[in-house]
């Protein structure tokens, strides 16, 4: 066996191989599109307080869901328009899961 990096060679008299190291948890949001709004933790989905083109402002609240006994908004970081709401009420979530997309504007609400 031979390694380089995350790459490893497996020669034997049954032949030869050769192996790729993945991540084994990738990084939350690593995949999410620009402007994803992500699940800090697991949990299900209790309101949409923001729906489909609809303009926000930073700090709007556009989903809550409920993890531990408890209600967390998840609010738009920036000013800007929701595109896309990726969840329905109800729905359970993983952590890093996409919520919903908010398309940013230049301009103050």
């Amino acid at each position: 066996m031979h390694r380089v990096g995350t790459t490893r060679y497996l020669d034997s008299a049954l032949g030869a191989a050769t192996l790729h190291e993945l991540p084994r948890f990738p990084e939350p949001g690593s995949e999410a599109a620009p402007g994803s709004l992500l699940a800090p933790m697991p949990g299900t989905v209790v309101r949409i307080a923001a729906g489909v083109g609809q303009p926000v402002r930073a700090g709007t609240t556009v989903v809550v869901f409920e993890a531990m006994k408890m209600e967390h908004p998840v609010k738009a970081p920036a000013a800007g328009t929701v595109a896309e709401v990726l969840v329905e009420v109800g729905q359970t979530v993983d952590a890093g899961e996409a919520l919903a997309v908010i398309v940013e504007t230049m301009e103050d609400l």
